[in-house]
């Protein structure tokens, strides 16, 4: 288990294609789904929409995986970090009071699924420290 951290194998496609896939959950779920909601019950297509713009920084990550550098552990860990803050706190405060609408169902099955995301990418960014900073920076 412990090479499978390693930045050295398919490891960024790998990151890489999970975060595309969280993108596209996050704009299926926070904006397509509620627009075609809103419209099928004749509402405003705005009503139900969770503006949420982490997707773009979270397509970055997904395209410097792919290009590694030193930007991809710093942004990355910058990232990471303020997103498990974030998501901690969020739920949090949703288990203190849950309400469990499909609106907030689907919200926080989308959060848990970010964290875990959140928590392997920082445990491999931490994992590839010196390797990201170092010797990938002396092999170019």
């Amino acid at each position: 288990m412990n090479s499978f951290f390693v930045l050295k194998t398919k490891l960024p496609i790998i990151i890489s294609s999970w975060l595309v896939l969280i993108v596209l959950w996050t704009l299926l779920i926070k904006f397509i789904f509620p627009i075609l909601y809103a419209l099928y019950y004749e509402e405003n297509c705005t009503k139900y929409i969770m503006w949420d713009f982490w997707w773009i920084a979270h397509l970055w990550l997904a395209n410097s995986f792919l290009n590694l550098s030193k930007k991809t552990y710093y942004i990355g860990m910058l990232i990471c970090i303020s997103e498990l803050i974030i998501i901690i706190y969020k739920l949090i405060a949703f288990f203190i009071s849950p309400q469990w609408t499909i609106w907030e169902t689907n919200w926080m099955i989308n959060k848990i699924i970010v964290l875990i995301l959140f928590i392997i990418i920082t445990v491999i960014l931490l994992k590839n420290k010196y390797y990201i900073l170092n010797d990938l920076i002396e092999k170019e």
